[in-house]
């Protein structure tokens, strides 16, 4: 799950989405009107006009997604830190998250230290164990008494 604000921004980036699309709607769709009382509506033969009633019920929908947007924003906004929070509360709040950050790096520096010499122990066993192979498989050599012996 992402962080708040970065939730926030995608609603934001969201909601221009959802403003762009509606007024997008409304210009292909919408019904041309007189401006003035007794002036000739205008057509246009090319236009696609939705019927009225699915226009309505469009705009009411695309209203409401706004909306709903609208209070998911505010709502992650009031969910920010700081918020309500004074200011001496906040410097507490770091100070502890940064006494937690150096204890962690402690922990991670110690570790590397226990791997390393892990890895050492490792390494001179398995050295020690190849050793030993190559030692196994030497030649056996004769001894130089029993070759007297035959002469």
């Amino acid at each position: 799950m992402a962080d708040r604000l970065t939730q926030l921004q995608v609603c934001l980036d969201q909601m221009v989405e959802q403003f762009c699309a509606t007024l997008n709607y409304i210009d292909k769709n919408h019904d041309f009107e007189a401006s003035k009382n007794g002036e000739e509506k205008m057509t246009d033969p090319q236009a696609s006009i939705a019927p009225k009633e699915d226009f309505e019920n469009t705009i009411d929908e695309l209203s409401t997604d706004l909306i709903l947007k609208t209070r998911q924003i505010t709502k992650l906004i009031d969910s920010l830190p700081g918020v309500d929070v004074s200011a001496e509360e906040q410097m507490h709040r770091i100070e502890s998250l940064q006494n937690q950050l150096v204890k962690m790096e402690d922990k991670k520096i110690e570790a590397i230290k226990e791997k390393e010499e892990v890895l050492k122990k490792v390494d001179g066993m398995i050295c020690d164990f190849t050793v030993g192979i190559a030692e196994a498989r030497k030649p056996v050599q004769k001894s130089d008494s029993i070759e007297d012996m035959s002469v």
